[in-house]
C-alpha cells in the first residue's frame, strides 16, 4: 500500500509523529523530507517525470513501505510508518509525546520550525543532513541574524574562557549573533560574551530535548538567552535526555547555521575539531585562536592553523574573512528590540556605546568575574595556598585525583583542605571539577 499527500504535503502534526517511530533519528527524517521535497518539484510536463505528490487532483505513489526500505529506514519504523499513515495508530508512548509536544507549542514562544517555513535558515538547508525540522524556544526571527559559531573545550583554561568571553562580546556588539552548544567551558564563556553586550541575542543549540536543558549547571544562563530575545534550538524530541552519542550530531547545526566557525581552544581529540569538521565540509570559514605552544589544550587550535585554518587576533580578522558581516553592525538588532522581557529592556536602556557604535575598533572588556578571584583570607593554611598556587599555575580546572598528584597530599588532608577553599569561595566544585574563583 502507499499513500499520496494532497495540499501542503506531510503537516507540522505528521512530521512531529514520525519522530517519535521506533529507530528514528535525524538523518532518516531528512532523507525523506529530501525524498519529498525533490519529488515536490518534478514537473509534470516532463512524460517520463513522475505526478507532482502534490498535486490535489492527482494520486500518486509517494510514500510506501517499499520506499521507506530504500530511504534506508529500518523494518519497525517503515511498517510504523505505515500503519500511522494508513490509520493513524500510535502506541500510547508515541501518542503522549505527541500530546505533550502539541501542548508545548501552544506557548507563543515555543515553534516549529520545518524546512518549508519562511524562517528556516537557508544556510541550514545547505548541509548534507539538515534538520527536517528544528525545535525553536524563545524568538524565532533570530535564526535569520548573521552568525559565526564558538565551540571550544569544556576543561577549557582561563585563558581560553576570558579570550572567547571578549570575542564573543565584540562579536554581538557588531550585531552578529554568536551560537553555541551551551555546554561548560568555551561555550559558557561565549553565551555569556554575548549576553554581557546586550546588543545582539544569542542562539544555544542543544544536545538534548528541551524539556531538558543540559548542563544543569547552566539553567540561569538558557533563561537569560531567552530573556534578552536569544532562542534555545533542537533537533531532538522535547523529551530527549542527555545521551553522549547525540552531542556530536548538533555540532554540524552549530557550524550550518553559522558563516564560520571560531575554535577558541580544543586539545588535538577535543570534539570541537568535529565541529571545524563539518564546517570544512559545509564550506564554512574556520578560524581558530593561538594559545601557548606547551598548552596542550591549544594543540587543536595550532593544529587547524597548520591545516590552513585563519588565525585570530581581533574580531576584524574574522569580519574580514566573511564581508557578509561587516553590514550586521548598519541595522544590528539590539536586544532591546528583540527581547520580550522588562528586565531584558531596562538592561538594553542603561547600556553604555560600545565602540562599534563609532565604528572603532571595540576594545577588550574583561569578564564581570572570571578575572577577579577571590583573595585568600591571612587564615589560610599554608596547604591551602600551594593548592591554589598549584590551579593559578595550571590555569584550568582540575579534578580531585590531579590535585593529588600536583601536591603529594593524601585523599583524606586534600578533601580538608578543598572544604576549606570552598569556605572561603575562592573554590568551586563542578561536577567533579574544582575551579578557582
Amino acid at each position: 500500500m502507499s499513500i499520496s499527500f494532497p495540499g501542503s504535503g506531510l503537516s507540522h502534526t505528521d512530521w512531529l509523529c514520525l519522530s517519535f517511530l521506533s529507530g528514528i533519528g535525524p538523518s532518516r527524517l531528512s532523507r525523506l523530507y529530501t525524498y519529498l521535497s525533490e519529488l515536490d518539484q518534478q514537473t509534470p510536463m516532463d512524460e517520463h517525470a513522475p505526478l507532482s505528490l502534490f498535486d490535489e487532483e492527482k494520486t500518486t505513489e509517494a510514500i510506501s513501505y517499499e520506499l521507506l526500505i530504500a530511504l534506508k529506514w529500518p523494518e519497525i519504523t517503515a511498517r510504523q510508518a505505515m500503519d500511522y499513515f494508513t490509520s493513524g495508530t500510535l502506541s500510547k508512548e508515541q501518542e503522549s509525546k505527541r500530546d505533550e509536544s502539541l501542548a508545548w507549542l501552544e506557548d507563543a514562544d515555543h515553534h516549529l520550525v520545518l524546512q518549508e517555513d519562511e524562517l528556516y535558515p537557508t544556510a541550514l538547508k545547505e548541509i548534507a543532513v539538515a534538520p527536517a525540522f528544528l525545535y525553536v524556544e524563545g524568538r524565532r526571527d533570530v535564526l535569520s541574524l548573521p552568525k559565526i559559531g564558538i565551540v571550544g573545550a569544556r576543561k577549557c583554561t582561563r585563558y581560553g574562557r576570558d579570550v572567547t568571553f571578549q570575542f564573543a562580546e565584540q562579536l554581538s556588539s557588531r550585531g552578529i549573533c554568536v551560537v553555541s552548544g551551551g555546554a561548560m567551558g568555551v561555550d559558557t564563556a561565549a553565551h555569556q560574551g554575548a549576553l554581557h553586550s546586550k546588543t545582539t541575542p544569542t542562539i544555544g543549540v542543544m544536545g538534548t530535548g528541551l524539556f531538558h536543558r543540559y548542563p544543569n549547571h547552566n539553567q540561569q544562563m538558557f533563561d537569560q538567552i531567552l530573556e534578552q530575545g536569544g532562542a534555545l534550538i533542537s533537533e531532538y524530541p522535547l523529551s530527549t535526555r542527555p545521551r553522549p552519542h547525540l552531542f556530536p550530531p548538533r555540532n554540524r547545526i552549530i557550524s550550518g547555521l553559522s558563516m564560520g566557525i571560531l575554535v577558541s581552544e580544543a586539545s588535538v581529540k577535543s570534539g570541537s575539531l568535529i565541529s571545524a569538521s563539518y564546517a570544512i565540509q559545509q564550506n564554512r570559514e574556520v578560524f581558530a585562536l593561538p594559545g601557548r605552544l606547551t598548552d596542550a589544550q591549544s594543540a587543536g587550535c595550532h593544529q587547524l592553523l597548520r591545516q590552513g585554518a585563519t588565525l585570530v587576533r581581533h574580531v576584524d580578522d574574522i569580519v574580514a574573512e566573511c564581508p557578509a558581516l561587516s553590514s550586521a553592525s548598519i541595522a544590528k538588532p539590539s536586544v532591546e528590540r528583540m527581547a520580550t522581557g522588562k528586565e531584558s529592556r531596562a538592561h538594553t536602556h542603561n547600556r553604555k556605546s560600545s565602540p562599534a557604535d563609532n565604528n572603532q575598533a571595540p576594545e577588550i572588556v574583561p569578564p564581570p568575574v572570571s578575572n577577579a578571584f577571590h583573595a585568600l583570607p591571612k587564615l589560610t593554611s599554608d596547604n591551602a595556598k600551594m593548592i591554589i598556587k598549584i590551579m593559578e599555575q595550571e590555569g584550568q580546572a582540575m579534578d580531585f585525583d590531579a590535585l593529588i598528584r600536583q601536591s603529594k597530599m593524601d585523599a583524606g588532608l586534600m578533601m580538608q583542605v578543598l572544604m576549606e577553599l570552598e569556605l572561603y569561595g575562592c573554590l568551586e566544585n563542578r561536577e567533579g571539577l574544582y575551579y578557582r574563583c
